[in-house]
């Protein structure tokens, strides 16, 4: 029977890179920013929305459709599957340069997804969310392609309403004695609650002992490497389902 390390090696061995992420604990996330020096005038800031329907139909089957305004950089639309197995996606999506095939690590959870992205034009994102435009004008010909090779189901665009904003602020930082780049994304919600993320990037044969350094540095910062239990998309996406009614 293969051990925890060699199942992780395993999944992770044909991804283009593996995320280890944590979710910061509510009660923490006031210690991470002050350990991680973090000033608000220098986060990238974005907006987020998400698309599914009130009972997160997509998002239960493993399919994410998000949108993203970048301040000062282009606006772009994601189609994303998660739990996909490599050798499933063929090689023509693995020669998009916009394709990913990547890992999610949390905690003891590894994730692999497929997602493809393509730029949207300046305020096709904002008339959607005012409703003067369709949610399937945000996503290409060849999303929807995607759509149909990894989705079982069928799309109901009609069917689906807009979740956001999430008001984003993202950092990348480097810490002395730390090997990683750091990426920091703190998620505000129209409620007032953040949700904050810490996460590192590593090549599939550097994962593991990248995780171990990861969840080291943690511990020394005072943070719980375990983080929260549910990760910040599906918090998101519950609370703005809820609003729905």
């Amino acid at each position: 029977m293969p051990t925890n390390q060699q199942q992780f090696a395993h999944t992770t061995a044909d991804m283009d890179a593996v995320e280890i992420k944590v979710t910061i604990r509510p009660d923490q996330e006031l210690l991470a920013q002050r350990a991680m020096a973090l000033d608000e005038d220098t986060a990238e800031v974005r907006e987020l929305y998400f698309y599914d329907t009130p009972q997160l139909d997509l998002f239960n089957a493993g399919v994410v459709l998000r949108t993203r305004l970048v301040k000062g950089d282009a606006d772009d639309s994601t189609v994303k599957f998660r739990g996909v197995e490599a050798s499933n996606i063929t090689d023509y999506w693995r020669q998009q340069p916009d394709f990913k095939l990547e890992a999610d690590c949390v905690g003891e959870r590894v994730v692999c997804s497929a997602s493809l992205t393509v730029q949207q034009k300046r305020d096709e994102i904002d008339e959607v969310a005012k409703g003067k435009r369709s949610i399937e004008k945000l996503f290409s010909k060849e999303q929807e392609r995607l759509l149909g090779e990894l989705y079982e189901g069928t799309v109901d665009f009609g069917a689906l309403r807009v979740l956001g904003p999430i008001r984003v602020l993202r950092w990348k930082l480097k810490q002395k004695g730390f090997a990683y780049e750091l990426t920091l994304e703190e998620w505000r919600l129209p409620n007032g609650e953040d949700l904050v993320e810490v996460s590192i990037k590593t090549p599939p044969g550097e994962a593991l002992q990248a995780r171990t350094a990861f969840e080291q540095h943690l511990r020394e910062l005072g943070l719980d490497p375990m983080g929260a239990q549910e990760t910040k998309t599906r918090t998101a996406l519950n609370y703005f389902a809820k609003a729905q009614g």
